[in-house]
């Protein structure tokens, strides 16, 4: 049950800062934040990461729906199994960030993305991210690197 309120945590959370984000602060503005270690600003994204496939609008649609539906699959068979807690977390939050992400998209016809990194590098401080991008990476490493129970 906890990797079920896990993945909907992420899902809503997200979803909230989403929308505050476009209630609250109008595009091209940038705010600073923690010391100036983040900036939040408001980016539309109708593609995948950093933009990419964004003239495929429906390949991205049907194909993270379709990805989202096999890897749901695994999680609800692995929810039944003993262990793997490890990978249980990682689908979580991947499958968290996912679904909101792609709820984004069928919505809106983008995710809202909303904070970046201040930092030297410039190519990486262009780059602008959301909360289920975070959970989406953090949950695929979870997962690569959890424990997986053998049967029998």
């Amino acid at each position: 049950m906890i990797f079920i309120i896990i993945m909907l945590s992420v899902f809503l959370g997200d979803l909230l800062l989403k929308k505050y984000v476009e209630a609250n602060l109008p595009e091209g503005e940038e705010k600073s934040v923690l010391g100036g270690k983040i900036l939040i600003r408001k980016v539309h994204n109708s593609g995948i990461a950093m933009g990419g496939l964004s003239e495929h609008p429906l390949l991205i649609r049907r194909g993270t729906l379709g990805l989202i539906g096999g890897i749901l699959v695994y999680f609800i068979s692995l929810l039944f199994r003993k262990g793997n807690a490890g990978r249980k977390t990682g689908l979580s939050l991947l499958l968290g960030g996912a679904m909101c992400n792609w709820y984004d998209r069928f919505h809106q016809g983008y995710v809202t993305d909303y904070f970046s990194f201040q930092v030297k590098w410039e190519r990486l401080k262009r780059v602008v991210f959301n909360l289920s991008d975070i959970c989406i990476f953090i949950g695929t490493v979870l997962f690569c690197f959890g424990k997986h129970k053998k049967k029998g």
